[in-house]
């Protein structure tokens, strides 16, 4: 009896994987990359996100392998994560030393969970000196406050390995995107 719900839960799991695999590989034929080039490789709203915010508002991303998606190889490297809605999709760009060096699309655009970001990005403790400080230099800044730059969205990178897809899912503010690459260009 116990071989026999054994062998069911390894179909059953099996079946489920083979499910999941099936989905991912329909997403992935179905995104198409940007069909055009950005005029000398420049965001066009970076220099909006440079006034609005008082700091780079895109995380960071590193990569230690290449990133395949049909005839793009991303190779290894440091690049800011940029999501963009572009001729009515989405899109991420993948951006190094203010040019963007690789557009992908976002296979899947979701909502980002309530309370996402205060259960997964840890906060910094500080101690009772920089507690203080902060403070001050919080009630400072917003009594001095005349450039009218705001904070920027929170941000969170999460990296999935599959057998045959590496999913990055990228949060950013109130948006969900999801990324799917090949592990190997064949």
């Amino acid at each position: 009896m116990k071989k026999l719900l054994l062998a069911v839960l390894i179909l059953a799991s099996s079946q489920m994987q083979f499910a999941y695999c099936a989905d991912n590989d329909s997403l992935y034929e179905a995104a198409q990359p940007f069909e055009s080039k950005l005029y000398n490789d420049v965001d066009p709203y970076q220099d909006e996100d440079t006034i609005k915010y008082s700091w780079s508002p895109y995380p960071l991303f590193r990569t230690s392998t290449d990133l395949y998606f049909k005839d793009i190889t991303i190779p290894p490297g440091y690049y800011l994560l940029t999501p963009r809605n572009l001729k009515g999709r989405d899109f991420v760009l993948f951006k190094q030393n203010g040019k963007v060096e690789f557009i992908i699309p976002a296979v899947k655009k979701e909502a980002t969970p309530i309370n996402f970001y205060d259960a997964n990005v840890p906060k910094i403790k500080l101690n009772g000196w920089q507690k203080f400080t902060s403070g001050v230099r919080k009630k400072f800044y917003d009594t001095a406050k005349d450039s009218g730059r705001v904070t920027p969205p929170s941000s969170y990178v999460n990296v999935e390995v599959e057998v045959k897809y590496i999913i990055i899912t990228l949060y950013y503010g109130e948006d969900k995107y999801t990324l799917l690459f090949k592990r190997s260009p064949y």
